[in-house]
Parts: C-alpha cells; sequence; structure tokens
C-alpha cells in the first residue's frame, strides 16, 4: 500500500545578514504566503522590539521582516552616516534584496519618521503604513520634553552589567514600562551583547550621538549650543528639514496609533494629540485610532483594541501578491 507522502515542514523564522548602502544589516523574517510586511523599530530599539507584533501578523500568514537600523543590534555601527536619508537607502536596499513589491510599513516611534519619509520620497511604492506613537512634527518646546524621556534610555547606554539580571532588575524598576510581561523581559534580554566584563546594551551611545545631531539635536543640551555655534547653518537647515514634513503628498492608506498616556513627565506623550490631529487632517487616505497606554506599551502591553484595529485595517485593503516572482 501507498505510504501517504509526508507533511511539508512549515518554514520558521530565520535571520541573515545582507549588505546595503555600504554595510550589513542584520534581517529577522517571519516566512508567509501574503503581502510582505517590513518593521521599524524606535531609536534605540533593534528587530526584536518588534517580534511580539511581528509574530501576530505572521499568525494572520503574512510574511514579516524586521531588521536592525543601522548602529543597534547585530547590524554594523559605523562611525558615521545616520540620518533620515541612509536609513531611507538602508530601507531601498532590503526591500530590492528580498524582491518586495508594494510592502506595508508597520512602524514604531522613529521608524514612523523612516517610513512617512520614505513614503514621500518614493510615492506608489508602499501598499500601507501603520504608524505606532510617531511619526508627528513637534514644536522645539515639545522637543526638549521629549528629550527628558530620551535621557532615561540613554543612561542604559556603554555601561557594563555583570549579569543580565543586574540589567533586568535596571529596566523592570523604570517607570517607562508600565508592565512587567514576558514579551518585555524577553526583548530586553535579547538587546543584550556579552562582552569579556559582563553585558551591555546593542546600540553604543556614538550612534544615539549622531542619530540626534542629524535631527539637529543631541543627549547633551550644552551639546547643541556647541554644534550651533561651531555650524549654525548645517545646525538650523537640520532643525528645518525636520520640521516640515509634506503629509498631503502621501496617497497611501494610513492608519495612526496613538498612545494617550504619559511617560514620566506631565505632557510628555511622544505623539501629542494636536500632532496626531494634524497628521489625520493633512494625510488624505489616513485614519486614527487612540489607546490607553504610553509609549512603550503600545509595542509591548496585551492591547486588544490596538491588534483588532490594525487587523481591521489590514482586511480592508485589496489583496495582492507582495514578492515578486
Amino acid at each position: 500500500m501507498r505510504q501517504p507522502a509526508p507533511k511539508p515542514k512549515s518554514k520558521k523564522y530565520k535571520e541573515e545578514s545582507i549588505t546595503t548602502n555600504g554595510i550589513n544589516i542584520r534581517v529577522g523574517i517571519w516566512p508567509g504566503n501574503r503581502q510582505t510586511i517590513v518593521c521599524l523599530h524606535g531609536l534605540s530599539g533593534n528587530l526584536y522590539s518588534m517580534k511580539p507584533l511581528a509574530k501576530k501578523l505572521n499568525r494572520l500568514g503574512y510574511r514579516v521582516l524586521s531588521y536592525d537600523l543601522r548602529g543597534r543590534g547585530k547590524s554594523d555601527k559605523p562611525e558615521s552616516g545616520y540620518g533620515f536619508q541612509n536609513h531611507i537607502k538602508d530601507l531601498e536596499g532590503i526591500i530590492s534584496h528580498f524582491k518586495i513589491r508594494n510592502p506595508i510599513f508597520f512602524a514604531h516611534s522613529f521608524g514612523c519618521m523612516i517610513a512617512l519619509r520614505y513614503v514621500i520620497s518614493n510615492p506608489g511604492a508602499v501598499k500601507s503604513m501603520i504608524l505606532m506613537d510617531g511619526g508627528g512634527l513637534l514644536s522645539l518646546s515639545k522637543r526638549l520634553q521629549i528629550l527628558k524621556v530620551l535621557q532615561q534610555s540613554f543612561e542604559r547606554l556603554d555601561v557594563t552589567y555583570p549579569t543580565i539580571s543586574d540589567y533586568l532588575k535596571l529596566v523592570k524598576n523604570s517607570p517607562l514600562v508600565p508592565h512587567w510581561t514576558k514579551d518585555i523581559e524577553d526583548y530586553f534580554r535579547l538587546e543584550l551583547e556579552k562582552t569579556k566584563n559582563g553585558y551591555v546594551c546593542h546600540m553604543p551611545k556614538f550612534v544615539m550621538e549622531e542619530e540626534l545631531k542629524e535631527m539637529g539635536g543631541s543627549m547633551n543640551l550644552l551639546k547643541v549650543i556647541k554644534y550651533l555655534m561651531k555650524d549654525p547653518k548645517r545646525v538650523i537647515s537640520k532643525i528645518k528639514e525636520n520640521k516640515n514634513l509634506e503629509f498631503e503628498k502621501i496617497q497611501t492608506p494610513t492608519l495612526i496609533l496613538r498612545a494617550t498616556e504619559m511617560n514620566l513627565f506631565p505632557k510628555d506623550d511622544l505623539l501629542p494629540k494636536e500632532s496626531f490631529e494634524s497628521m489625520l487632517e493633512r494625510i488624505p487616505n489616513s485614519q486614527g485610532i487612540e489607546i490607553k497606554t504610553n509609549h512603550y506599551g503600545i509595542l509591548f502591553d496585551k492591547l486588544k483594541e490596538r491588534d483588532s484595529s490594525i487587523e481591521f485595517f489590514l482586511s480592508g485593503l485589496k489583496t495582492k501578491q507582495g514578492i515578486s516572482k
């Protein structure tokens, strides 16, 4: 009697490094048969930041890619060459390497700023965008307020921790993390790198400084003054460059999720309500949802409203193959 054919093995998550824009970029891949979703993490995050939500999307059948931005995780960390234009070139290289047509962008925080700029520079190239708590245009006073929040993240960089437990204890006690969950613990474990004397966070401080410098800022307010005195034209041009975005040119269907809760201080939400409403008004094909959580919570908390709104948004898109044959 003929034996039944063995069931084909399901494709599993894998990671690989690719070369794009002159550097190596580390990419995590969840195989799937539906449209390709490309995840873009936050300023000090890495590809594992998006892992819990990437897995949810993958269970819906989507092929999902998440990668370490240059300077983060297992991607190369050049001494210079940061800023949005380099991130856009890196992203173009990833899309080309994996032969993706009409990707869906799924971004958090700083990643939203990359996604928006990519779509404005490449009209019609992206099927849709999901932006979580980022991408809005901010006043100078609001930027300074947010810098105070970011400084909490800066403190963990370039510090050697004797054990993983020491690092997790520090993070667990941070008011930035609303609820300690297994997903959060797994993420912070994965952002550590083993060294001779212990463990360090994956992202060096100089990378953070270079990124902020490209936006006309710094980790230290005194350095902003120093940069301004040294090269005022460059600093002012960088501030102006990141103050204006041509939202009206975006025809890509866009879902914007805003975290309504503060992080450390009063009025320190990273996507203020006025910025959120301005995006909805100016981006023609956009819709928005406000969710009661904070900046980290919108990424890591178990939130039915977030998950259902993302799934509903995706289900409304016309089915279209996202991988060129």
